[in-house]
């Protein structure tokens, strides 16, 4: 695991109601680098005890000077209501540096067609990815989907709105409100058949880059769009917030697991069905962790010894798989000599 990194906050921006963006100064000499679409791990007190939490970052790389986050207050969530509530500027967050595969690298000399898709707070990382991609690639065009339950809930709005009149035709901004308090927008929420009803109406070349992020059931509604549409799976890129429903695997009987991580020996239970991570959480331990859907890589770990199987593998590439790695939020002990290591 990273060695702690403390950055200051520069100032804190309201978003929405329940939605700040927190503005981390860079340091001079150790800074900070990410790619547009990645996330920012924070070291966190959670109940006396150090934890982990990964807050995607709004900022886009080359063009923001700060390092930003934008968080949403989640109910009963504990670190999201203290950030969102409680930080102030001047304040020092404590953070392991930044994650994620979800990434979106320009190409100055390219021109595409990039679709963007998000629900909620699923815009954070869709919001560096089509900053960096107007900035970044001018023969490029950017489409996004957005749905939200009202104008007062879409985070970043008034930005959009000025990079829309900045970038005109080049950005094509399609809300879905299931609420609508306003004229010109969808009405409803982002099924299946409205996502392809959207798609078949936008401007621009047909040869797209798709990219979408937000909650477990927008994202099966927008996956079943693109493969009714025949959308080669190389051309999709995702990131989930919330878990997939899959089915669950593992033994019949509890194990016995063994953690290391920051230089100790953590010993916990796994009940039958329980994934790794969430019996490590009920004993106390507490992991680095995110998406908790094998998307984010967030809680990857290395299997020193037993047997792991993962519902899904799609986070890790076949090398990393060779190699012993697993996720802990999909993964499952089938043995009970089980020996993880997060690094």
């Amino acid at each position: 695991m990273n060695r702690p990194l403390t950055l200051k906050v520069a100032a804190i921006e309201r978003e929405t109601d329940d939605a700040v963006t927190i503005h981390l100064k860079q340091p001079l000499l150790r800074k900070v680098r990410y790619s547009a679409g990645q996330y920012l791990t924070l070291e966190v007190d959670v109940d006396g005890a150090k934890g982990c939490r990964a807050y995607s970052i709004s900022s886009t790389p080359g063009l923001d000077k700060t390092l930003s986050i934008t968080v949403k207050r989640v109910a009963g969530g504990k670190v999201s209501n203290r950030l969102v509530q409680e930080l102030s500027a001047g304040d020092a967050v404590q953070t392991l540096g930044t994650h994620g595969r979800f990434t979106f690298a320009p190409q100055p000399g390219r021109g595409r067609h990039l679709v963007l898709l998000a629900a909620g707070s699923g815009i954070t990382p869709i919001f560096s990815i089509l900053k960096s991609a107007l900035h970044f690639e001018p023969d490029s065009q950017v489409s996004l989907i957005y749905g939200n339950r009202n104008q007062q809930s879409v985070i970043f709005r008034d930005k959009l709105d000025q990079l829309r009149q900045t970038f005109g035709e080049r950005l094509q901004l399609v809300h879905v409100l299931s609420r609508p308090d306003t004229p010109g927008a969808h009405e409803g929420r982002l099924t299946r058949e409205r996502v392809m009803d959207i798609l078949g109406a936008l401007p621009g070349p047909q040869a797209r880059e798709y990219y979408s992020c937000g909650p477990s059931g927008m994202m099966d509604e927008v996956t079943a769009a693109l493969e009714a549409l025949g959308i080669a799976p190389e051309r999709v890129h995702q990131e989930r917030f919330t878990p997939a429903k899959a089915p669950v695997v593992g033994g019949d009987t509890e194990k016995r697991v063994e953690l290391l991580m920051q230089g100790q020996a953590f010993n916990f239970t796994v009940a039958p069905g329980q994934t790794l991570l969430d019996a490590a959480l009920a004993s106390g331990v507490q992991p680095p962790f995110s998406c908790r859907s094998g998307f984010c890589t967030a809680c990857v770990c290395t299997r020193l010894s037993g047997q792991v199987r993962m519902r899904e593998d799609h986070g890790l590439s076949a090398d990393e798989l060779n190699r012993g790695q697993a996720l802990l939020c999909v993964g499952y002990p089938l043995t009970d000599d089980v020996r993880l290591q997060v690094d």
